[in-house]
């Protein structure tokens, strides 16, 4: 079987082999970083500062916990404080697990709550960090829909100097990329599974 065919195919064994224990609807599909952040509410590029016991789960740490984060740039959904608490993080269930660890920088999806605190916004039931690497942040800054980039509040500086912080589309002059939809990342998932599957079918007459 060729290269092309292989890759999907190992792709959907191991979405579904992480989903085991969970209960997803029968047409989930996993979906790109890029297609979660434009569905999330914020988004934000942070530093991980420490981990405590979180509200209503205490029995359950340090397996589940709460992180407080250094904002570095609001990519999404702003305005922040420059210091902010996530709660729920962790392995909360079978099906929703972000984790972090300390002093590492993340791109994080973020739900806000009534008292003022944040938890993970696992959008299509997906981890809500991913690592801020230098390619990741260029990923999430070449996006489509995402508005200005702005610093946390109370921070101070030029937010073109700030580490961390990527030039967005608006500054750079570079045209931003269309993620599309989930229907769109089945649709082309499934073809390339067919076409495979006619493909070894048709060696093995």
């Amino acid at each position: 079987m060729s290269p092309a065919c292989l890759l999907p195919v190992v792709a959907a064994l191991f979405f579904l082999g992480t989903s085991e224990g969970c209960s997803p609807t029968e047409d989930w599909r996993p979906q790109t970083f890029p297609q979660r952040l434009v569905q999330a509410g914020i988004v934000v590029h942070a530093r991980v500062l420490n981990k405590t016991e979180t509200p209503n789960y205490e029995d359950r740490y340090p397996q589940t916990y709460a992180g407080t984060f250094e904002v570095y740039c609001v990519l999404k959904g702003g305005p922040l404080q420059h210091n902010i608490t996530v709660v729920e993080m962790g392995e909360l269930t079978t099906c929703h697990s972000t984790e972090v660890d300390i002093d590492e920088e993340y791109i994080l999806l973020l739900a806000r709550r009534d008292d003022n605190t944040f938890a993970p916004d696992e959008v299509n039931i997906q981890s809500a960090a991913l690592p801020a690497t230098q390619d990741n942040l260029a990923m999430v800054a070449e996006t489509c829909g995402l508005p200005n980039f702005t610093l946390p509040l109370g921070s101070a500086g030029n937010p073109s100097n700030l580490t961390g912080c990527p030039v967005h589309p608006s500054q750079s002059g570079e045209p931003c990329v269309y993620v599309g939809t989930a229907a769109h990342v089945v649709i082309s998932t499934t073809l390339t599974l067919l076409s495979c599957a006619l493909s070894f079918l048709w060696l093995s007459v």
